[in-house]
Formats: C-alpha cells, sequence, structure tokens
C-alpha cells in the first residue's frame, strides 16, 4: 500500500488518468462511438457495391431494350401487357 501512495499523490499522473478517462469514455466521440460510426461505415460501403451491382444489371437491362422483341417481351413478362385477343392469367405463389 505504501508503494501506491506516491503515484496517487503525483497530481500529473492523477490528472493523466482522468484526461484518458474522459476521452476514451465520457467524451462524446468516445471509443464506443467511433466503433460504431466504423460499423456503420463498413454497411453503407457493403451497400454501395450492392446498389451498383443493381445498376450495372439495369443498364444492361436498357441496353436490351433498344431491340422490339426484348422490348415487347420486358412489357409482358413485368408488366403485365397483352395483345387484344389474348387472355393473361397470373397465378401467384405468395
Amino acid at each position: 500500500m505504501k508503494k501506491l501512495i506516491p503515484f496517487i499523490k503525483n497530481k500529473y499522473l492523477l490528472s493523466s488518468f482522468f484526461v484518458l478517462v474522459y476521452i476514451l469514455i465520457l467524451h462524446e466521440t468516445d471509443v464506443y462511438a467511433l466503433y460504431q460510426q466504423k460499423q456503420k461505415v463498413r454497411e453503407l460501403r457493403a451497400e454501395i457495391i450492392t446498389r451498383q451491382a443493381e445498376i450495372d444489371d439495369l443498364k444492361l437491362a436498357l441496353n436490351d431494350l433498344d431491340n422490339p422483341r426484348s422490348l415487347e417481351k420486358y412489357a409482358r413478362e413485368y408488366h403485365f401487357f397483352k395483345k387484344e385477343d389474348e387472355d393473361l392469367f397470373i397465378l401467384s405463389f405468395e
């Protein structure tokens, strides 16, 4: 116990300890907040990659729509368009 008393009475060590505790725990940008921000950045980067892949797929589909046959196929499959003499049956498995 006598060995700890000089360390506790040292004002520089004591003030350094309180500053360190304040920075790591009590400040608004503490370690936990920085960890959460880093996690959010990782999630947003993954979402950017996913959205970029979706954009690339849509660009390919848009380039395919230049052909009239593929445009008709797209309209029939995704928007359920039909010719006047046809009947359309939509089956849903939800």
